[in-house]
């Protein structure tokens, strides 16, 4: 088997684990109050993420994300810095497509993302490239810590890449 039938197949996995988790867990569900907090929580930790992939700067996850989290964006941020790259991260939307709570304190949810994102030469800031319409299906795990979901871990399952938009430049 291929690398990315690998890839393809544990990402297939961890879809049917998920949706079996939340075919599974508990009869009646989140009430709509307890799925609006964890959305809110979501879309608060997704515009935080966009910004600081905007501006290379941690501090927008504070209050959305446990630090193991910050760590994890801090080291996708980094591999960014080390290609010399920098993208400007644009949240189009997203759909959830389940969501579930565990005991009050866990949540998980399954969501397709949608992103624009313009990619620039770290050192310049001249424009490499923009892609429209990227769309990801994400797993994010949050957790309630003192009253507020915090995101504790996002996994992308899969990537669609949108339209690329060549500026005619080189992309070296």
């Amino acid at each position: 088997m291929s690398y990315a039938g690998f890839r393809r197949s544990t990402a297939a996995m961890a879809v049917v684990i998920f949706a079996a988790a939340l075919a599974g867990c508990g009869a009646a569900g989140p009430t709509p109050e307890e799925s609006a907090a964890v959305e809110s929580a979501v879309r608060g930790y997704l515009d935080a993420l966009a910004q600081s992939y905007s501006t290379l700067d941690l501090s927008h996850l504070e209050g959305h994300a446990s630090p193991v989290e910050v760590r994890n964006v801090r080291n996708l941020l980094q591999q960014l810095a080390n290609s010399g790259d920098r993208v400007e991260a644009t949240l189009v939307g997203f759909e959830v497509t389940g969501l579930d709570i565990f005991r009050s304190v866990n949540a998980s949810v399954a969501l397709v993302e949608v992103w624009d994102l313009v990619r620039f030469d770290a050192l310049t800031g001249r424009e490499k490239g923009r892609t429209d319409g990227s769309v990801q299906t994400t797993l994010i795990q949050l957790r309630n810590i003192e009253g507020d979901w915090q995101v504790i871990g996002r996994h992308i399952v899969d990537r669609e890449t949108g339209s690329e938009i060549d500026d005619g430049g080189d992309d070296t």
